[in-house]
């Protein structure tokens, strides 16, 4: 049976897979839980190294203001995102389709951010984000013990 969860969870790397569980784990479904925690433990990462491998970030250096990269984590993996949004035009409306680009791996989208400019990243390093997806969360790793 093909499953596409495991599929995409074996083929990241421990970098990778450390940074989704870090954003992504406490949102999904048990059994999915389940398929990480699985995951995690055929890889034998321990949380002190799925810890270390969350902080040195997917880009190795981090610098996510390379272009094709997500600004958040660093990742290069995305989806298209398809939303649609009403338009009207005279006396009748119309539904356009919008799509934008989702990470796969912490789950941002840019063309959805609210905080972008040079203003947010000021505002960011001052810590006014410390609530916000834009913060990196930090990992839990009693459950990967």
């Amino acid at each position: 049976m093909y499953d596409d969860l495991n599929t995409f969870i074996s083929n990241l790397t421990d970098n990778e897979l450390a940074t989704f569980v870090a954003y992504q784990f406490e949102e999904l479904l048990d059994n999915s839980k389940q398929k990480i925690i699985k995951e995690v433990k055929r890889r034998n990462l321990s949380s002190d190294d799925l810890k270390r491998l969350y902080h040195q970030g997917i880009s190795h250096g981090n610098d996510n203001r390379r272009r094709g990269v997500c600004p958040q984590c660093g990742s290069n993996k995305f989806f298209v995102e398809t939303d649609y949004e009403l338009r009207q035009k005279d006396y009748g409306s119309y539904e356009v389709a919008v799509e934008s680009n989702r990470c796969r791996i912490c789950g941002f989208n840019p063309a959805k951010s609210t905080q972008k400019g040079l203003i947010r990243k000021i505002k960011q390093k001052l810590g006014f984000y410390n609530n916000t997806r834009l913060k990196r969360p930090e990992i839990d790793g009693q459950m990967f013990t």
